[in-house]
């Protein structure tokens, strides 16, 4: 009989498992205790579990990770990043990047092999559709990496390959898990899910325990249309409505990610319409100069702007009262930086 991988299972499925083998429901969260908590893989081990249901649990699940195919490294005086190229069960590749820095040990994540959004400034967008991960294979990055380095990763953003919400229910299976205080232990203020501006899944944003980043990368309609198709289905005025119309939150503002590309959404003019569009209560801008891999065609006809370009952008929006960051993305050398990962972590 083909084994089912654990790690796909929520602690209500593993539940039903475990009564429909005359088992108690608690035995579930002590198996998914052993295995996130303690992350101990081995059935036989979890002693404060019945032999029989151990005896069940081998016969019916495995717990093999992915395997990593490659990792190469960025050093700095403040830590390093290590992009992983890793290989799923269907012979399938995806990438995750650690950042560890300053004792931050934060991992960019997977949600998709390849992504159907096609953005033009993301190099992932060039592989065009693949297919989504499941929650054991987003939740296996973290249990792989964690192991590699020998420690607790202490945040979590969805900003690898993919669209988040175009894979909900995957997802918010992951993120159960990764913010159970019993399990991973990730607390919901250091995990990130960035998105496009699926406003289907956005709706109830109350909903997500979790930090928001919505990928706005520009200031009006058409050039949105330009850099993201999404726009056409999902356009920046209902973005726009949608933030307005959420309550002030000083602890859990909403994060706009603005890609800066020379000439095409840099200007001053653009940090003025921004200005007019939000208020400082309710978002935060989070500016990242575009990341261009190395020998790229996928972004041939874009360019970052210069500093003196970024910083005037930066400064506009400050003046305006905006929190807003600087992303200079780590990773950069490997192309692990925010849209430079294609899966090809072998050839950088």
């Amino acid at each position: 009989m083909k084994k089912a991988p654990l790690f796909d299972k929520s602690q209500q499925e593993l539940e039903k498992f475990c009564v429909l083998k005359g088992f108690k429901k608690y035995n579930a969260h002590q198996v998914m205790r052993w295995v996130y908590f303690y992350q101990i893989f081995d059935f036989t081990k979890m002693t404060d579990i019945p032999k029989p249901l151990r005896d069940e649990l081998l016969n019916n699940f495995h717990t093999n990770l992915p395997e990593v195919v490659n990792t190469i490294y960025e050093d700095d005086i403040n830590g390093y990043s290590k992009k992983y190229l890793i290989r799923l069960a269907d012979g399938m590749t995806i990438e995750s990047v650690l950042i560890n820095y300053n004792n931050r040990k934060t991992l960019c994540v997977s949600s998709q092999i390849g992504c159907k959004m096609g953005c033009a400034f993301c190099e992932t967008a060039g592989l065009g559709a693949g297919r989504n991960l499941s929650s054991g294979e987003i939740i296996s990055q973290i249990l792989l990496i964690s192991e590699d380095i020998k420690e607790k990763i202490t945040n979590v953003v969805f900003m690898g390959m993919g669209e988040p919400l175009d894979n909900i229910v995957e997802v918010e299976k992951s993120l159960n898990i990764m913010s159970d205080n019993k399990f991973l232990a990730i607390a919901p203020r250091k995990i990130t899910v960035s998105t496009c501006g699926l406003l289907d899944k956005l709706n109830d944003i109350e909903k997500f325990k979790c930090k928001i980043a919505i990928s706005l990368n520009a200031s009006d309609e058409s050039t949105r249309n330009r850099l993201m198709p999404v726009n056409k289905k999902f356009p920046l005025k209902n973005i726009v409505n949608l933030i307005n119309s959420k309550k002030p939150s000083v602890h859990n503002k909403i994060t706009l990610e603005y890609v800066l590309i020379k000439g095409i959404n840099d200007n001053i003019s653009n940090a003025k319409e921004l200005i007019k569009m939000f208020s400082p209560s309710k978002v935060k801008f989070n500016l990242i100069p575009l990341n261009k891999g190395k020998n790229s065609i996928f972004l041939k006809n874009f360019e970052r702007p210069g500093d003196d370009a970024i910083e005037g952008f930066k400064v506009k929006l400050l003046k305006a009262g905006f929190t807003v960051t600087t992303r200079f993305s780590k990773a950069q050398s490997i192309n692990g930086g925010c849209g430079q990962l294609t899966a090809k972590t072998l050839y950088s």
